[in-house]
């Protein structure tokens, strides 16, 4: 207990410094979760009867969430790219004299990250300084891509770690390395991927949207086809939630990778797409169809030969999505020909019949050409005519005429002929 006097001269009694420091007052534990993990190591603090100033805590005192803490104001948790493109430089500035001391430092941190023992604040310290080694030009120096492979395993323990904070930090070192090499990363994604779909279902938000920023940047970054079987393979997972995150990821590698890189998997994209656009879920089919446009880009063919293979009632809302999305150009060719089958009952007829000269009509009927139509007589489909009626009442009509009027007879006629009614038209209008 320490005593001191105020102001006034009377003696006060404080016992805020008798109280013992816990583990709660050191960094904050998780980032993103009240550290109830913590409360089984914390140090009870000593509390005299009668003294209440011990059981309240003041707010934003020490175990409120850091400013530079994984989780937002809120505690909502969630990460974003923008957040990771700031922590890829906000690191402590390094500086490396010989390939020699890199490689010693990396040593370090491989011991640091593979041994989860340590303490929660030095494995994160570990992973900040292999980006201020990127900062510092570590991808230039020799043995580096040499001791990157030999950190793939850490960098997995990193991402499985129970911690956000630890988790956070994994995420945003792999995808600065991504984005720094390129497809050299290619063994580092390959290893990492598959344990960055696992923080996806998290329910941590922290944990599940540093996952998701990660694979956006690898996808954007490492253009490797051996990723893409790690992808489709997930678009098949029983949690939706990862069933609509890999069709997202599958439409940004479509939007984003050359044709070259995906012709050997076309196949496993056409099929993957197509169990995405019958998936249960409405969202996760949402973002199949985004990647259907992405597919059809690439592989014209093998995108309309999927759209043909569909049932009808999804083939029309592929179509409301393309249409809906300014994407007409895209529909498949039976789809456009069909669409504009409206257009072709309204079109006139004139040019399906000026092939054909008078002559050549007339000489279809027996008897005069006085009788047959211009072919502007033609322009009206003439589908709505009951032809046994109008022969019929041709047959009538030549039966109360003179026996040598000399007029044509319905049955020299081929029943249900254009040129029959035509000449029809013409008796009548003699008439």
């Amino acid at each position: 207990m320490v005593c001191f006097f105020d102001h006034g001269g009377s003696l006060v009694q404080n016992t805020a410094f008798g109280k013992y420091k816990s583990f709660d007052d050191e960094e904050s534990v998780d980032g993103n979760r009240p550290s109830s993990a913590a409360s089984a190591f914390k140090v009870p603090a000593p509390k005299k009867p009668g003294n209440p100033s011990n059981s309240a805590r003041k707010p934003g005192s020490a175990g409120g969430p850091k400013v530079g803490g994984s989780s937002k104001e809120g505690g909502a948790g969630a990460v974003d790219e923008d957040d990771f493109i700031k922590a890829f430089t906000d690191v402590p500035t390094v500086q490396i004299y010989s390939s020699r001391e890199l490689e010693e430092t990396l040593n370090k941190i491989r011991e640091i990250l593979s041994d989860d023992k340590h303490d929660w604040d030095q494995r994160t310290n570990a992973l900040k300084k292999v980006r201020s080694l990127l900062v510092a030009g570590a991808a230039q120096y020799d043995g580096f891509f040499q001791h990157l492979r030999l950190l793939d395993g850490a960098f997995k323990l990193s991402a499985k770690d129970l911690r956000s904070q630890v988790v956070r930090e994994a995420c945003i070192t792999v995808a600065h390395l991504s984005t720094v090499l390129g497809n050299k990363f290619d063994h580092g994604a390959e290893a990492i991927v598959p344990t960055l779909f696992n923080l996806v279902p998290n329910s941590a938000k922290v944990m599940a949207t540093s996952g998701c920023a990660a694979i956006r940047f690898i996808i954007r970054h490492t253009h490797v086809p051996r990723l893409i079987p790690l992808i489709t393979s997930n678009c098949t997972s029983k949690s939706v939630a990862v069933r609509r995150r890999s069709f997202e990821f599958l439409d940004l590698l479509l939007q984003e990778w050359q044709t070259h890189s995906l012709e050997r998997h076309a196949a496993v994209l056409v099929e993957t797409i197509k169990k995405g656009i019958h998936d249960a879920d409405a969202e996760a089919r949402v973002e199949a169809r985004k990647a259907y446009l992405g597919l059809r880009n690439h592989f014209p063919s093998e995108a309309e030969t999927l759209y043909n293979s569909l049932e009808p009632p999804y083939q029309r809302s592929l179509q409301t999505y393309l249409k809906n999305s300014g994407s007409i150009a895209s529909l498949p060719q039976s789809d456009r020909s069909s669409s504009s089958s409206q257009e072709s009952l309204n079109r006139p007829l004139s040019s399906k019949w000026s092939a054909a000269s008078p002559a050549s009509l007339a000489g279809r009927v027996p008897g005069s050409s006085k009788g047959v139509p211009s072919p502007g007589t033609l322009q009206r489909s003439r589908s709505d005519i009951d032809v046994n009626a109008a022969a019929g009442a041709k047959a009538r009509h030549a039966a109360g005429q003179a026996a040598g009027a000399g007029r044509l007879s319905a049955a020299g006629l081929p029943p249900g002929s254009y040129a029959s009614l035509g000449k029809g038209r013409y008796l009548y209008s003699v008439l």
